[in-house]
């Protein structure tokens, strides 16, 4: 025996303060993990594995996508994402919601929610709400490869395996009223559950009623509003959350602009994750 230390991954796993499926995902997309083997095949993370993952949870933690938190402690991460962004336009463009669905829980699976939003979701959807502007004739609403995409986003994000959750919800995710736009809510939740923190997701066009019992039921930490236009960003709502001794937190573009009365604002899945995550 060298008498070298070594951790398990669940000693490592609470040590930094993370899920262990997140540091099974960081070996798995990025190389960073156990090099020291037991007989058997048991892996055991020594002093250097863990600086390495303390390194880069840190850089996560403050807002850097994972693929490039990992290139910059040097590691070795997977072809960029966007590689799969040609194959899933034109899945969209045929109207092909099967293809899309197979490329999306490919995708999440090998990269991990951030990077693949950011780097593959949003752009696919601008570019098809872009294509779809250009293409309509008068003013006709045609927006049928925005749905294929976007009901595709929402099952593969659906069926993504979140890590461990703790025993309650921590954090709950609901639009304010009025608000149908709920992808970004998904995306967190994934991704939040991917780093082992429990959600409980109400949707979109949440009245402040609503929303109060909930808080009321649930006993969240935290929660988060999404508000993606100006027209349907409630300030009072946030009021009535800190009257119930909750956090909240303001989420999207329809809160830019306006006085918050100190209630943090994200702009970004990877803001609100280093808030809440």
């Amino acid at each position: 025996m060298t008498g070298v230390r070594t951790r398990t991954a669940g000693q490592v796993a609470r040590l930094l303060g993370v899920a262990e499926s997140t540091l099974r995902s960081w070996h798995r997309r990025y190389g960073i993990g156990p090099r020291a083997a037991r007989p058997g095949g048991y892996r055991r993370y020594t002093e250097d594995d863990v600086e390495l993952l303390r390194r880069m949870h840190e850089l996560v933690r403050n807002g850097m996508l994972p693929s490039d938190a990992a290139r910059a402690v040097g590691a070795t991460s997977p072809s960029p994402p966007d590689q799969l962004l040609p194959e899933l336009l034109a899945a969209t463009h045929d109207l092909d919601s099967g293809r899309c669905l197979g490329l999306l829980e490919r995708g999440l699976a090998e990269r991990g929610v951030v990077e693949f939003w950011e780097r593959v979701c949003r752009p696919a959807l601008a570019e098809i709400d872009a294509t779809q502007r250009s293409e309509r004739p008068g003013e006709d609403e045609r927006v049928d490869r925005e749905h294929v995409l976007s009901w595709a986003i929402a099952a593969a994000l659906h069926r993504f395996p979140p890590g461990g959750g703790r025993t309650r919800p921590s954090v709950l995710l609901a639009c304010v009223d009025g608000e149908h736009h709920t992808l970004p809510l998904e995306a967190l939740a994934a991704a939040l559950g991917e780093r082992g923190v429990a959600v409980r997701m109400l949707g979109a066009a949440v009245p402040v009623d609503s929303l109060a019992h909930a808080v009321r039921v649930a006993g969240p930490d935290a929660v988060l509003l999404w508000a993606h236009r100006a027209q349907t960003a409630q300030p009072p709502a946030l009021a009535v959350l800190r009257r119930l001794g909750t956090r909240p937190v303001a989420a999207g573009p329809g809160w830019s602009g306006r006085d918050l009365d100190g209630v943090e604002h994200v702009g970004s899945l990877s803001d609100a994750l280093a808030v809440l995550g």
